[in-house]
């Protein structure tokens, strides 16, 4: 596994890490057993970095994340999750950014965690009610109190997030960001650059997109959490991305690498990248993710794919 310092912090951090989304039972049933499985197996092979949240199956996600952490040594890993979303007893979901609902929040994560501390505390997305004054207050509160190491956010606008940057210390952001989803790169990427920040991409593989195994009559199911991403509503936009798809899978043919790994380290080519969130319910797809750290992506590719794209 290799390793690179997370943004302007002082922690470093395994390029691949384990997002916890699906270990909450929101991508179907998933035994807490075979749960813990997956973040031993990721542990054991050298990720150190982890990341989950409280709307992640209502709670189950951190629970779950939890347990493994009193399997271990917690000092060898970074945690992160995130605040500002709720949830009621219909599993409804809103924002809520407000102060006393972010000191609630941070509170309810750490006993689910089962830890005194998060290294890095997310805001999971924005809340148009709630200045971002009032949030930034309650997160400087959890700081100092030395609850979370560090500050980041999720799915922030580029100006969204320069406004919260001169409000508080924030050291990442974390994006959907693939090679077929772009759109931070004209925006964002100079905010990042400005602030000295850090970007994590969640979705490296498109949701399945770019492990080549999606063929075009593919047809997500209602409940699949697909069914509303629009690279798989958007007919049209899908079937152009199976194109660019069936073009790169050439290059992992000749060049002997598996689609997914190409996926991943075309991210991490990106200076602005520390670390690639894949997640996955698959012990051999898990594996796989994290062999993507056993090579580095050349100058020539990265400008060969871009072509293609």
């Amino acid at each position: 596994m290799r390793y690179k310092k997370l943004g302007k912090t002082n922690i470093n951090v395994s390029v691949v890490g384990l997002g916890a989304w699906q270990l909450g039972g929101d991508w179907g049933p998933l035994e807490k057993d075979h749960a813990l499985k997956l973040l031993n197996l990721a542990y054991d092979n050298g990720v150190n970095f982890f990341d989950t949240a409280p709307v992640y199956g209502f709670g189950r996600s951190e629970e779950v994340v939890g347990e493994f952490l009193n399997q271990i040594n917690r000092d060898e890993v970074y945690i992160a999750t995130k605040c500002g979303l709720e949830w009621d007893n219909k599993s409804r979901i809103r924002n809520n950014l407000k102060k006393e609902r972010v000191l609630k929040e941070i509170e309810e994560s750490l006993t689910r965690l089962k830890t005194d501390y998060v290294d890095l505390y997310q805001i999971h997305w924005p809340d148009p009610n709630t200045l971002l004054e009032e949030t930034a207050e309650a997160l400087q509160r959890i700081l100092d109190d030395g609850k979370a190491r560090y500050i980041g956010v999720s799915n922030f606008s580029a100006e969204q997030l320069e406004k919260l940057c001169k409000y508080l210390n924030v050291v990442s952001t974390q994006n959907y960001y693939n090679m077929l989803v772009r759109d931070i790169e004209k925006d964002l990427f100079p905010i990042v650059k400005k602030y000295n920040l850090t970007i994590i991409p969640y979705s490296p593989l498109a949701k399945g997109l770019l492990t080549g195994k999606i063929t075009k009559d593919f047809e997500p199911s209602k409940d699949d959490p697909r069914a509303g991403d629009r690279i798989f509503k958007d007919k049209k936009l899908f079937l152009k991305n199976i194109k660019k798809v069936d073009k790169i899978k050439d290059i992992s043919n000749k060049i002997g690498k598996p689609l997914s790994q190409i996926a991943i380290n075309w991210l991490l080519y990106h200076d602005e990248v520390s670390t690639v969130i894949a997640g996955t319910k698959n012990e051999q797809h898990l594996l796989e993710n994290i062999n993507s750290s056993d090579w580095v992506m050349t100058k020539d590719l990265f400008e060969e794919i871009n072509k293609l794209l």
